[in-house]
């Protein structure tokens, strides 16, 4: 009953510290540290505080608020993970540094080191201390507002660690400060004698080669980013070659095609027109042929247009200044032409009481036609030329 009051009470201090810590990064707190928030944790355990939900009081906290409740580390309360500079999957191995955050949906605890971790875990439960593999951690983080040692000596719950390169080392001996230590498997330092010429030298010479086996490290990492940078660099200008070809290739096709597609039309139009010309024509000459066949017409009128289709437009060619006078004359001899078709037509004669036209059959005619065509236009010419 009294942790559900306390969670009532707490309950506002939620949202008021969420709103507080927003979503920004926090900066490492003035004296937070790695070590000593594993400490806090280890004194939550001992102390046997409460859980309640939303808790960020000393004794009565829930999951987050056991971090918050170490100096104000944390950064956004709601989303712990989030607000870390660096993180990792615990499937590949949880770094040996006192005081990472642990991650699990909907849950945070603290690394204590050694394998061990420590949440505050439910009503029931409060706070528990238990085997990282006990429970379904997923992530590991560094706590925003948290220093993290990155060499030295560190002092947790009483034991010596030593960190090298951001861990504490384990199952080795080391001479330290002209002191020999040997650490077990959780990293616990024992010994401390003085260690002997042959030792230091020894120690001395092992840690220079670990400091060149480092830096070749380093350097055939370093060689090995920047060959795979020239190598995507490479990748990238190659297929970007490759599709800009493939475009101008793509391009050309298509203009190949529009310019085929244009000839096809262009031929096609043309034969149209060709096929409409040679249709036009046909029709011209039946309608030229039925004109001069059929018997009901008159002689003149199928000679005289065509007369005037052979002279007039050589006349309006070759028009003079005097084109009044030779327009007249052109009207005289074509009145007289048809005047003498029509004298020709009309003549009859009586044979034994019989009247008849003289024999002047339609090939006679075609031949008058003819020549009398070719005489006025020659006329016409020379009527032009004076």
């Amino acid at each position: 009953m009294i942790k559900r009051v306390l969670a009532l009470f707490t309950g506002a201090l939620v949202a008021f510290s969420a709103v507080c810590a927003g979503g920004a990064r926090v900066s490492a707190v003035s004296g937070a540290t790695g070590v000593g928030l594993a400490e806090h944790a280890m004194t939550a355990y001992y102390e046997n505080w409460s859980y309640v939900y939303g808790g960020s009081s000393a004794g009565a906290v829930d999951c987050s608020g056991l971090f918050v409740t170490y100096k104000g580390v944390g950064g956004n309360r709601t989303n712990l993970l989030g607000s870390s500079s660096e993180s990792g999957s615990v499937s590949n191995g949880i770094p040996r540094i006192h005081g990472l955050g642990l991650w699990q949906p909907g849950h945070v605890g603290i690394y204590v080191g050694g394998g061990m971790a420590v949440d505050a875990r439910d009503e029931r439960s409060d706070i528990v201390y238990h085997n990282v593999s006990s429970k379904s951690w997923q992530k590991w983080f560094k706590v925003a507002g948290v220093n993290y040692p990155t060499t030295g000596w560190q002092t947790f719950e009483g034991n010596q660690y030593y960190y090298e390169n951001g861990e504490y080392i384990v199952n080795c001996t080391r001479v330290i400060d002209g002191k020999t230590y040997t650490f077990n498997s959780s990293g616990v330092a024992n010994g401390g004698s003085t260690a002997t010429a042959d030792q230091i030298a020894a120690a001395e010479a092992k840690k220079k080669a670990e400091a060149e086996k480092q830096a070749a490290a380093a350097a055939a990492a370093k060689a090995e980013a920047e060959a795979a940078e020239k190598a995507a660099a490479e990748k990238a200008a190659a297929e970007q070659k490759a599709k800009e070809e493939e475009e101008a290739k793509k391009k050309a096709e298509e203009e190949a095609a529009a310019k085929k597609k244009a000839e096809e039309e262009a031929a096609a139009k043309a034969a149209e027109e060709k096929a409409a010309a040679e249709t036009a024509a046909d029709e011209q000459g039946e309608l030229l042929a039925q004109s001069l066949l059929t018997d009901t017409i008159p002689l003149e009128e199928k000679s005289i247009p065509r007369v005037k289709a052979a002279v007039v437009p050589q006349i309006e060619e070759q028009m003079p200044e005097n084109a009044g006078s030779t327009a007249f004359v052109m009207v005289i001899v074509v009145f007289l032409a048809s005047g003498m078709f029509f004298l020709i037509y009309q003549m009859k004669h009586t044979v034994n009481g019989r009247s008849y036209v003289p024999a002047l059959d339609l090939s006679f005619a075609k031949q008058i036609s003819r020549r009398m065509e070719k005489a006025l236009t020659e006329k016409s010419k020379k009527l032009l030329k004076k």
